[in-house]
């Protein structure tokens, strides 16, 4: 005959186990509610074990393949997400005293973002938190989500075409702005014109910028029925629009990079796209279970910010 466990009172369930449980409650996976948490399958099981053992009363059986919750996990469980919650608020409100009132907040962003938007940041960062400095790189959204994984940035400003965006894995996009891409061209060839229809260019050489923007334009063009003729490239706007003004291509040009340039060449149109086309402008942060003061300022000054400056719209 077995001799029955006797549970320990003290110590025996602390909130990462609780976490677990109510991971396990809302995933019905130990693999999911694993990958939530940021641990591997083996710890989930081991912590669930030892908390078994501890209270002399099983939390998980089998169901298939799968595993549910006995009423003993359900019960802590339901009770685990009050205390959870309770905890993240604390620590968030902790966080909030430490990380607003000083230190650095590291953002990276994309070339027409640095003319415009981060500026903007900086002057409502300077009257929200003054005690906190901000650490501006700039980069291309790739290069842009690759410090962010690494974890050289808390977080980075990137523009995406189409949900075309390479997250990194465990991340978030909070969607900011929407903006419209136009057609720059040379203003005798815009001469009586107030709109482009893509296909009407299928036959001209064409500028292209970074590797996105790229992309995009061979993307736009497959939709119109032709590949593009780049005979030009290059990542500076300023330079993409005197090209165009000379006459010898023409090329597809972002609303914001526009703003960041101020004023075209005067031998340069911009025309609107029919029908249009958009480039969301958006923040990339870690999806954490705790979100950094950092990450949570910089959404913050950037939902104050009015992007209509720019002719930015706001996300849907």
């Amino acid at each position: 005959m077995s001799t029955p466990r006797t549970p320990d009172p003290l110590g025996s369930i602390d909130s990462t186990e609780l976490r677990i449980l109510y991971a396990l409650a809302t995933t019905g996976s130990l693999t999911a509610a694993a990958a939530s948490l940021g641990l591997s399958q083996p710890a989930v099981s081991q912590r669930i074990k030892r908390v078994e053992t501890r209270l002399a009363v099983p939390l998980i059986e089998r169901q298939g393949r799968g595993i549910r919750l006995t009423t003993a996990g359900n019960i802590l469980a339901d009770h685990g997400r009050t205390v959870v919650a309770e905890i993240d608020a604390a620590l968030a409100a902790i966080d909030d005293l430490r990380g607003e009132r000083g230190g650095v907040l590291r953002l990276v962003g994309f070339p027409s973002a640095s003319a415009t938007i981060v500026p903007a940041i900086m002057r409502r960062l300077a009257e929200e938190a003054p005690e906190v400095s901000l650490q501006y790189r700039e980069a291309e959204p790739p290069g842009a989500v690759a410090l962010l994984r690494d974890g050289e940035v808390d977080c980075a400003l990137i523009f995406d075409y189409a949900g075309a965006a390479e997250l990194p894995a465990g991340s978030v996009f909070t969607s900011l702005w929407r903006e419209t891409v136009s057609l720059v061209l040379a203003q005798e060839r815009a001469t009586g014109l107030t709109e482009a229809h893509l296909g009407d260019y299928a036959e001209e050489h064409w500028i292209a910028g970074c590797e996105k923007c790229r992309g995009h334009l061979l993307a736009a063009a497959a939709e119109n029925g032709f590949e593009p003729d780049i005979i030009q490239e290059t990542d500076n706007v300023p330079a993409m629009l005197a090209m165009a003004a000379a006459g010898g291509a023409v090329a597809l040009v972002p609303g914001l990079a526009l703003a960041a340039a101020r004023t075209l060449p005067d031998d340069a149109a911009a025309l609107p796209l029919v029908p249009p086309r958009y480039r969301t402008i958006g923040l990339v942060s870690m999806d954490t279970a705790n979100e950094s003061p950092q990450v949570r300022l910089c959404k913050r000054l950037l939902s104050h910010i009015d992007g209509t400056a720019w002719h930015l719209e706001p996300a849907a």
